[in-house]
């Protein structure tokens, strides 16, 4: 039997009970005290700080960031039912009514009643740009333009009504006024208008009356007795035309005839040639054929055929500005049709003149559009290699918004400052118009390029915000912003060229990014990737934009909170490596995933509204068996998106049709 183990504390109590076995009492027995220290403390043992376990198959996503009221300037997207108005021409209706020396008015299939519900008449003058909507006067039913004086801005704006009632504006700023159309003289019963030179007629049944002295005062003609004038012409020079309803052969009216006047319509005398059609454009009143042509000579009688509408085409219109777009386009000064330019022309050689009716047009059969219009480039694109592919992808474009920051192409530039081959929107002497286009009501509103940017290089858009990059001091980037309300806002110079900045992305918030240029993907130890990242800041705020690099970068993307989502491929595994880094402002870089592997070839990649990244996955050609047939290389329909997961795999998106047999040995492992 095996005795228990005793405590220490129970064999010391044992002993002071017991005491010794024999011998005398001691005389006072003093109680024992035994003092039994205190057990030390226990600390609670530390909690491991356990991290939930991260499933490597999960997709990625991106950290949130801080959450917070977006800018005021940021605008939603559109509705899925308006996107189809997004970024289309409110001008692409607009034809040119009436040209002057330096100025163009344009409306709405070139009827100025047609002009209500759209974005109204427009001016495009060479000078002072796109100017507009003109505010007309009530019903007013024809606009014209004659010259008022001397001076680059002699172009006087008429405008007529219904009762023959005429108004004038001095210039195109007053045009711009309410009050700017002044009434004038009249004409009772007008029905038709035109105005050149210093020269305004209207057209009344059989007579045509004549102004020259800004439509005060009018003196009248009969053009045929008893023919109705259905349409006056006024050359810049004071050779009129009129065109008169001839008498009718049966029940059939027989042909127009056309009458001409060398003493500014005090008398008429009918034409010698008498063409199908007749319609003058700028200083030419001619039959409008560009396959057969019949223009009235310099000397107001003789009709030649002699004359090349090349004479006429090649000279830009000045209307063809109200196009808008994120372009910066600019034309040369001096080079535009106008009222006097290109001139009537020289009169034909002795004995070649047309005369009688013109007869039908016999043409070759040519369609008059020789020549190839456009090129068509590479089915499959730069040759690339995996992850490098991504270097010549755009980022995706932001979702369109109401408010779209646009330019007309109204710049004007100087022929003598433009070098050999250079473009002329590189050397403006007066950069372009901007506007502000409501896409929902189709308002447009001009807008002057800001102080401090005489060159603007590019112009972007997102979140309803503008973005114009102009060529600063030393050739490096100066931004200026603006959105739907207020002035532009200078943001400072970056120490990038202008020229190398690309397009432009947006996160949801309103962080943006400018992309710059990338070096071709076959280049050997190439510059890092650089970007401009601007923090939804309000519009003007200081140190809005930061500069990024990313050595070895592909591909960059804004994320919320001012960050940029940069894809690295190291230059030593030739694109079939990537890394996927957050640079945020104020933090370090975090790394998201490290060391993914690259099968096929990268063609862009997205970040997702939830924040999943994705990539479009496009599958490298087959290479060739002997004996078989050769397949076909793939095309972007082939292209997949694959999300990344966690653990570095791409995997196709579950709403992608997964690839089956002969597809996955095509594409490669695991579908990649």
């Amino acid at each position: 039997m095996v005795a228990p183990r005793l405590s220490p504390l129970t064999l010391a109590l044992l002993a002071v009970s017991c005491g010794p076995a024999a011998g005398p009492a001691p005389a006072a027995l003093a109680p024992a005290v035994v003092a039994i220290p205190p057990a030390p403390p226990q600390e609670a043992p530390a909690r491991a700080a356990v991290e939930p376990a991260v499933d490597p198959s999960s997709p990625l996503s991106l950290p949130a960031a801080a959450a917070g009221p977006p800018p005021t300037w940021v605008e939603p997207p559109l509705a899925a039912q308006d996107r189809a108005r997004a970024h289309q021409n409110p001008f692409r209706e607009h034809r040119e009514i009436a040209v002057g020396e330096h100025i163009s008015i344009a409306a709405a299939n070139g009827d100025v009643a047609s002009a209500a519900g759209g974005p109204g008449v427009f001016a495009v003058h060479e000078q002072l740009g796109v100017v507009g909507p003109l505010k007309l006067p009530a019903r007013s039913t024809w606009v014209g333009v004659a010259a008022a004086g001397a001076g680059p801005t002699n172009d006087a704006l008429y405008a007529a009504t219904p009762e023959g009632a005429l108004h004038r504006a001095a210039g195109v700023h007053d045009a711009l006024r309410p009050d700017g159309f002044a009434p004038r003289g009249s004409v009772a019963g007008a029905t038709a208008w035109d105005a050149a030179g210093g020269l305004v007629a209207a057209a009344a049944g059989e007579r045509v009356s004549v102004s020259a002295d800004g439509g005060q005062r009018f003196t009248e003609a009969v053009v045929a007795p008893g023919k109705r004038v259905r349409a006056v012409l006024v050359r810049p020079d004071g050779v009129l035309a009129a065109v008169v309803e001839a008498p009718s052969r049966g029940q059939r009216p027989g042909p127009p005839d056309t009458f001409l006047s060398l003493d500014r319509g005090q008398t008429w005398k009918r034409s010698a040639f008498q063409p199908r059609s007749i319609e003058r454009a700028g200083s030419w009143i001619w039959n409008g054929d560009a396959t057969c042509p019949a223009v009235l000579s310099r000397d107001g009688q003789q009709w030649t055929r002699a004359a090349l509408p090349d004479a006429l085409y090649d000279r830009p219109r000045l209307d063809g500005a109200l196009y808008l777009s994120t372009a910066i386009r600019a034309g040369a000064a001096g080079s535009f049709r106008s009222a006097v330019a290109p001139p009537p022309p020289e009169p034909p050689p002795r004995g070649a003149a047309a005369v009688g009716r013109e007869p039908p047009c016999k043409r070759d059969g040519a369609s008059g559009m020789g020549g190839v219009v456009g090129g068509v480039w590479g089915a499959y694109g730069p040759a690339c290699e995996g992850a490098l592919c991504l270097l010549h992808a755009d980022p995706p474009a932001p979702p369109p918004t109401r408010t779209w920051i646009a330019a007309f192409g109204d710049g004007l530039c100087d022929p003598a400052r433009v070098p050999p081959g250079g473009a002329c929107a590189a050397h403006l002497a007066r950069p372009p118009t901007f506007a502000v286009v409501d896409q929902l009501a189709g308002a447009v509103t001009p807008v002057a390029a800001p102080e401090g940017c005489p060159q603007p290089v590019a112009l972007h858009g997102a979140a309803g915000v503008g973005v114009l990059v102009c060529r600063g001091a030393g050739g490096g980037a100066a931004i200026f912003v603006r959105g739907a309300t207020g002035p532009w806002h200078a943001e400072g110079t970056q120490a990038i060229p202008a020229e190398a900045l690309g397009p432009m992305a947006a996160a949801p918030d309103g962080t943006l990014l400018l992309r710059g240029s990338t070096p071709p993907a076959s280049a050997q130890g190439r510059e890092p990737l650089q970007a401009l990242v601007r923090s939804p800041l309000p519009l003007g705020a200081a140190q809005a934009w930061r500069r990024v690099a990313a050595p070895d970068g592909v591909a960059a993307l804004p994320a919320p909170g001012g960050a940029a989502l940069l894809a690295i491929s190291p230059a030593a595994s030739t694109g079939g490596r990537l890394e996927l880094a957050l640079d945020r402002p104020g933090r370090p870089v975090l790394s998201l995933v490290r060391d993914v592997k690259v099968y096929q070839n990268l063609t862009r990649m997205e970040v997702r509204d939830d924040g999943r990244v994705r990539f479009r996955v496009l599958p490298k050609p087959a290479p060739e068996v002997p004996g078989r047939p050769r397949l076909p290389p793939p095309g972007p329909r082939d292209a997949r998106w694959h999300e990344l997961t966690r653990g570095g795999e791409l995997v196709v998106e579950a709403t992608e049709t997964p690839a089956g047999p002969a597809e996955e040995r095509r594409v490669g492992p695991a579908g990649r």
